[in-house]
C-alpha cells in the first residue's frame, strides 16, 4: 500500500481549499490545489511549490493579470515560478526538483529550435535542482555560445528580483514578477527573432530606494528657419539597366550593356541621435548624412532632471546650421530615450539610433526595466542601433543601392 501525503493549504490563509491528486497546479481563485502525493522527494518539491504559490500569488485570474500588465501568459508564469522558488529559499525548504534528469533531457530536446522556450526552462527551473539537470541536457546539444547567452539572460532576469521591497508577499507579483515577465518578452521576444541590440545590460545598476526608474517627459521641436539652411536639391538617383523603354546611355554598350536608365526618388529614413554628453555630432558629420540620404529625417534629444527634449534638425533637404545644432541640446544627459525611440518608430523606415547604448530616466538613472523597454522598442520596430556618425552613412549607402 502507498503511502500517500496530502499538504494543508488552509494552513496558510484559514480558507477552504479542494485537494487532489494531479501533476502541480495552483487555482489561487478557486483555491484549487492539485499536486502528486506520493512520499518521494520531487513529490514533496511540486507539493512545496504549489503551497508556495498559494501563500505568495495574487488571488487573480492569470489572464487579467496578463492584460493588465501588458505581459505574456508564458512571461509571467516562469516569472511568478522564479519568485516562488526565491520564498522557497529564504524559508529553508529544500528545492530538489520535481523531474529526473531523463526527463529533463526530454524536454530540452523537445524545445531546441526556440531560445525562448529554452529560456523557459531555465527560468522556471532556476534555483532549483532542476536547473544543473537542465543545464547537463543543453550542453552537449547547444552551442557553448548558445548556452552562455541563455544564461546571461537567465541572471539578467533573476536579478530583477533582487532590491524590491516586500518580494515575499501578493504585492511582490507588480513589483518583481511584471518587470522580470517584461524583461523576459524583450529578451525573447514571441515572435521568435532575437533582439538586434546588444545593450550593457550587465553593466546597469537597480536603485536601491525601492523606486522604479522612469522616463522623463519630453517635448518634440523643429528650429525656426532663421537656424537652418538649404542643402543642394533632393535629386532623383538615376539607375543604368540592360531592359526598359528609355534609351539614355548608348555609349554603355559596348561596356556593360546598361543603355537604359530609370530614375527614382532616394529613399528616406529616419535617424535619430542620442545627443547627451557621451555622444556628440559636428556639423560636419550631420552634412554628411543629410547628403548621404537627402530625403531623410534626423533628430536630436537630450534631457536635464525630469525633462527632455526631442529636436529635428535635418528634414526635406534642410538642415541645421552650425548654431541650430548648439541649440538643439537641452542637457547633458539621456532622460527621454524611451519617448524618443517610440518617437523614431513613428519615422519612415530605415530607422537608425546613434547611440552608445547607455540609456536613463528621470536624473539620469539606470534601470534594467528601461533597458528592456528600449529592446522591445528596437526590435518591434526595426530600429538599428550604431555608434558613430560614419557607420550610419555607410548602412545608408548600402540601403539606398539596394
Amino acid at each position: 500500500m502507498t503511502a500517500t501525503i496530502t499538504p494543508l493549504p488552509e494552513a496558510i490563509d484559514g480558507q477552504k481549499w479542494r485537494v487532489g491528486e494531479g501533476g502541480g497546479s495552483c487555482d489561487t481563485v478557486g483555491r484549487v490545489l492539485q499536486v502528486p502525493l506520493g512520499p518521494d522527494q520531487h513529490s514533496r518539491f511540486i507539493r512545496n511549490h504549489e503551497l508556495g504559490h498559494a501563500k505568495i500569488t495574487p488571488r487573480v485570474a492569470a489572464n487579467k493579470q496578463c492584460v493588465k500588465f501588458g505581459i505574456s501568459m508564458d512571461a509571467m508564469q516562469i516569472c511568478e515560478d522564479l519568485r516562488v522558488h526565491r520564498y522557497l529559499e529564504h524559508a529553508g525548504i529544500s528545492r530538489d526538483g520535481g523531474m529526473a534528469q531523463d526527463e529533463m533531457t526530454s524536454l530540452v530536446e523537445r524545445c531546441l529550435h526556440s531560445d525562448r522556450l529554452l529560456a523557459r526552462i531555465l527560468i522556471g527551473s532556476y534555483r532549483t535542482d532542476d536547473f544543473g539537470r537542465a543545464l547537463a541536457a543543453l550542453s552537449s546539444r547547444i552551442e557553448p555560445e548558445r548556452l552562455q547567452y541563455l544564461q546571461k539572460q537567465v541572471h539578467l532576469i533573476d536579478r530583477r528580483m533582487d532590491s524590491v521591497r516586500n518580494l515575499f508577499r501578493p504585492i511582490g507579483f507588480r513589483n518583481a514578477t511584471v518587470p522580470a515577465g517584461r524583461l523576459f518578452d524583450a529578451l525573447f521576444p514571441e515572435n521568435g527573432k532575437r533582439p538586434a541590440q546588444d545593450l550593457p545590460l550587465a553593466e546597469v545598476r537597480m536603485p536601491r530606494s525601492g523606486r522604479l526608474a522612469k522616463w522623463g517627459a519630453m517635448q518634440v521641436r523643429t528650429l525656426a528657419a532663421a537656424l537652418t539652411r538649404s542643402i543642394p536639391p533632393i535629386a532623383r538617383q538615376k539607375t543604368y539597366r540592360d531592359e526598359g523603354c528609355s534609351l539614355t546611355a548608348v555609349h554603355r554598350l559596348p561596356v556593360d550593356g546598361r543603355i537604359f536608365s530609370r530614375c527614382r526618388s532616394h529613399k528616406g529614413g529616419s535617424v535619430l541621435i542620442d545627443g547627451s554628453g557621451s555622444m556628440s555630432l559636428s556639423p560636419t558629420d550631420l552634412e554628411r548624412i543629410v547628403k548621404t540620404a537627402p530625403a531623410a529625417t534626423v533628430a536630436i534629444y537630450s534631457g536635464h532632471g525630469r525633462q527632455g527634449t526631442l529636436t529635428v534638425v535635418a528634414q526635406k533637404g534642410r538642415m541645421a546650421t552650425a548654431e541650430g545644432i548648439r541649440s538643439s541640446r537641452c542637457g547633458s544627459g539621456n532622460i527621454v530615450d524611451g519617448p524618443a525611440l517610440e518617437w523614431l518608430a513613428k519615422q519612415p523606415a530605415p530607422r537608425i539610433w546613434i547611440s552608445d547604448g547607455w540609456v536613463t530616466g528621470c536624473h539620469d538613472q539606470t534601470s534594467l526595466d528601461l533597458s528592456g523597454e528600449v529592446l522591445r522598442i528596437c526590435t518591434d520596430a526595426d530600429i538599428t542601433r550604431v555608434e558613430k556618425a560614419d557607420a550610419v552613412c555607410d548602412l545608408l549607402k548600402a540601403i539606398r543601392r539596394r
